[in-house]
């Protein structure tokens, strides 16, 4: 697979700030109707995009297409939250603190941050990128993604359907590499405006290096466990291995 040099990072996030500006602009309905289109062509491409995450991260072809539908859910899930929760504003009155009359008004509302880097785990290609990708897309960001090395031609073909879908070139894009290459390059790169990282210790180096931009972490989310004294044994040694070692 192609590894992305630094210069052509560059030119990707300069497209992707580019882009941004517009489709911030373009109306909250379009957006969710752009994600949904791409939901319903996620779906349609079930087949391969399952048959590549078989090959790729050896999932179970059962698991592998169940991956997918539910990412295409995910992301008509995500424009419908959208819509919903970015289509109003709040008020603030002037006399909610001393010193001032009941005689203003002030109308506050969600803006886009800028350029989101995503960069999904490994067991979970697509839909731990949809989970960052569709958020990102319908509150008027432009996204960066990077998938694992392996996953990468799953979170491609992923990719795609975003594009068959229509929407306006830079405003979702994918680099592809070693995370010891172009890893840190990303992280730390000036047009990045938010870090969205599903992994385990890797994130805490990432929060050291980003600098002052917002982070969604999730790291090693499924590690911790506690059994109650009233526990079913049986069943909670099995979870736990069943956590333990599937794609969980």
């Amino acid at each position: 697979m192609q590894a992305c040099t630094q210069e052509e990072v560059n030119k990707v996030m300069e497209s992707a700030k580019s882009a941004q500006k517009l489709w911030a602009k373009t109306p909250l309905w379009k957006r969710a109707e752009l994600l949904h289109k791409a939901a319903a062509i996620l779906k349609d491409h079930k087949n391969p995009i399952a048959d590549c995450l078989v090959k790729e991260i050896a999932k179970a072809a059962k698991d592998a297409a169940t991956e997918v539908v539910r990412s295409g859910d995910l992301v008509s899930y995500c424009a419908e939250e959208g819509v919903r929760v970015l289509g109003e504003g709040k008020f603030l009155v002037s006399d909610s603190f001393p010193g001032n009359e009941r005689t203003k008004y002030c109308l506050t509302s969600k803006i886009p941050l800028g350029i989101v880097l995503a960069i999904p785990p490994f067991n979970y290609p697509v839909n731990l990128s949809v989970s960052k990708i569709a958020p990102a897309l319908i509150a008027g960001n432009s996204l960066v993604l990077k998938p694992p090395t392996q996953g990468a031609v799953s979170a491609l073909h992923m990719i795609h359907c975003f594009h068959l879908a229509g929407f306006p070139k830079g405003v979702i894009s994918c680099v592809t590499g070693k995370g010891s290459e172009i890893g840190d390059f990303l992280t730390m790169h000036p047009g990045v405006n938010c870090i969205s990282f599903t992994g385990g210790d890797t994130g805490i180096a990432i929060s050291k290096k980003a600098g002052m931009i917002p982070l969604q972490m999730e790291l090693g989310g499924k590690d911790a466990c506690i059994i109650l004294e009233d526990a079913d044994l049986d069943l909670a040694s099995s979870s736990i291995v069943k956590g333990g070692f599937s794609y969980r």
